[in-house]
């Protein structure tokens, strides 16, 4: 008898699997393209603002420069360092506490040392930016002054003696090694103009390699830089790790969900440790001085790599303050430095004739040219500073805070609406009448009055904004979580939990509340546009952020002119998207999280 031609197409099929819960609501999230391009935004949105000081800063990411101003300083300061350590060394213990300076309490030893300490300093500094051919006569004088210090310290030393005549003798060498040197190592001066033919006198100095825009960027930087690369990239790595690790079997793919978090959280957490202990560090000031020296000829540079954008979040131009975005007509400005079309062009008085002198504009070192149309893309604010970097910088500020804000009102709305829920009676009567009286307080004039009296040198305005949004706004997640626990507290699954012995904490958080997480995600997605727009509302107001660190809201009060569009309508489109894209994603998922909708 012939097997069955049925047999083969039926194992032909692809295998079924069952699917869990969250394989549905996947499924259904998969299936809305809104929810999809709004993800995308949100991604991109929260990428601009974690990497913003690598796409805007003024400090550059490698820089291979010599130090002029810093050299010269050196060398000035070599010579009278000298001179301290051979006034030091030439007089007894006794003669040095005499002399000494009015509540100094060194000795005579720790002073030479202090003296040997600026010489090495100097010294030092000079080594770095001369070839190594030429660290030899400094290394000479080294040595000679660590002689006249070893002599100085001597004890016994008196005026006449051996010891003494020795510490004048080397004294006098190492003044006139000093005095050779400056003469001898005398660097060129870069902002001279050399005529054709002829060599510059002094030294060319040797560029080092540094990395300020790295060294300035801090672990916690660094550890959410890396965990937004793994987010971002998320699809890629993931289909490679199902299809290579777990061969496509469904039920190892399911499985391995928390451990790819947990391994993604593992590797940013490493990434930023090891960062901030290796190279990385802080910014200790809001503006560096690499545009400003560079441009002087303080620096001068073999080699510069400067971000997109090369501007600081608190670098101003005081002669482009309100200046429209370059890329239209009426932001056009002459060499002299006024405005050439447009509101802002110049007029004389019509009595005395009178112009206002220009204000000529810096174009600083690796910025675009005066009327480039990517000098100012969005424009600038009130002091010059440039609109577009403010409102990158801005992002980290708002979107922070909606998402910090929001995690932190969700896990106090869940544990306080879970142990509503599950104990009832008393517990619950309590709880809700609290919550009702939480609710009756208008939460945002709250938020007001509060942030009004909190003084900024106790608490970052950043910190007490979080804080407040989540101490108040709290009550409709516990709402919601309270009688998702009263309809689950007596089901089959809670009921086994409570017959096994189970405390209740672990009833509560390992059994019964994972199943009632659905409408705390769809909360969550509302907590944080409402967490974004109240920061920026606040920050309108003026108790909110303070200068110079930005915000999408305090960029909006910069200026109310109508002539100043441009401030007012580029963060408050910025707003709009945001808060749009979250409530999307709110939507989609109370509707993934409807069973009607995943069974239709």
């Amino acid at each position: 008898m012939k097997p069955s031609t049925n047999l083969g197409s039926k194992s032909s099929e692809p295998p079924t699997y069952s699917k869990d819960y969250w394989d549905l609501v996947f499924e259904q999230l998969g299936r809305n393209r809104l929810f999809k391009l709004a993800v995308v935004v949100l991604t991109l949105l929260y990428a601009s603002a974690i990497y913003a000081p690598l796409i805007a800063n003024d400090r550059p990411y490698v820089l291979e420069a010599a130090n002029y101003a810093e050299y010269n300083k050196a060398l000035r300061t070599l010579y009278p360092a000298t001179l301290g350590v051979g006034r030091i060394a030439k007089q007894t213990p006794e003669q040095y506490l005499e002399k000494r300076t009015e509540g100094s309490t060194q000795t005579h030893e720790e002073a030479l040392q202090a003296e040997l300490g600026a010489v090495r300093g100097q010294l030092t500094t000079m080594k770095l930016y001369l070839a190594p051919e030429k660290h030899a006569a400094l290394e000479e004088f080294d040595l000679a002054i660590a002689e006249l210090i070893e002599l100085g310290g001597q004890a016994g030393t008196e005026p006449g003696g051996e010891v003494a005549e020795l510490v004048k003798a080397k004294a006098t060498e190492t003044k006139n090694l000093v005095k050779a040197i400056r003469v001898d190592f005398k660097p060129i001066d870069p902002g001279a103009e050399l005529v054709e033919g002829e060599q510059p006198e002094g030294l060319i100095l040797t560029g080092q390699r540094s990395y300020p825009l790295l060294e300035a960027i801090s672990g916690w930087e660094m550890f959410f830089m890396s965990l937004w690369l793994l987010v971002m990239t998320w699809p890629l790595w993931n289909w490679i790790w199902n299809l290579v690790l777990l061969r496509g079997d469904r039920e190892r793919i399911r499985k391995n969900r928390k451990r790819k978090w947990l391994l993604a959280l593992a590797l940013s957490m490493l990434a930023g440790l090891v960062w901030g202990s290796t190279l990385g560090g802080s910014a200790i000031f809001n503006v560096s001085e690499y545009k400003a020296s560079l441009t002087s000829g303080e620096i001068v540079e073999t080699a510069a790599v400067f971000p997109l954008v090369p501007y600081g979040f608190a670098e101003g131009h005081t002669a482009e303050i309100f200046r429209p975005p370059t890329w239209g007509e009426s932001s056009e400005i002459s060499e002299e430095g006024y405005y050439v079309r447009g509101a802002r062009m110049p007029e004389p008085d019509p009595v005395t004739g009178f112009v206002s002198p220009p204000k000529p504009v810096e174009i600083r070192f690796a910025e675009p040219q005066l009327n480039a149309w990517n000098r100012h893309l969005l424009g600038t604010d009130s002091a010059g500073r440039d609109f577009l970097v403010r409102m990158l910088w801005g992002g980290r500020v708002s979107l922070a805070v909606g998402l910090v804000s929001a995690i932190l009102l969700v896990i106090i709305g869940t544990i306080i609406g879970s142990i509503a829920g599950y104990f009832g009676g008393w517990v619950d009567m309590v709880i809700s009448r609290f919550i009702e009286i939480v609710i009756c307080i208008p939460a945002f004039f709250l938020i007001l009055m509060t942030s009004a009296f909190i003084d900024p040198e106790v608490l970052a305005p950043i910190f007490a904004i979080v804080i407040l949004i989540a101490l108040i706004r709290w009550t409709g997640v516990a709402r919601l979580v309270r009688g998702e626990f009263l309809r689950l507290r007596e089901s089959e699954f809670a009921l086994a939990a409570q017959a096994l012995g189970f405390s209740s904490r672990r009833t509560i958080f390992l059994h019964i509340l994972p199943n009632a997480l659905a409408p705390v995600l769809v909360a969550g997605a509302f907590a944080v546009a409402s967490g974004i727009l109240t920061e920026s509302t606040l920050s309108f107001l003026g108790f909110g952020i303070q200068h110079p660190m930005p915000s999408w809201g305090s960029l909006i009060t910069d200026s109310k002119m109508a002539e100043h569009w441009w401030v007012q309508i580029f963060p408050g489109v910025l707003i709009f998207i945001t808060i749009t894209c979250y409530n999307q994603v709110g939507d989609a998922f109370r509707d993934a999280l409807d069973p009607k909708a995943k069974k239709q």
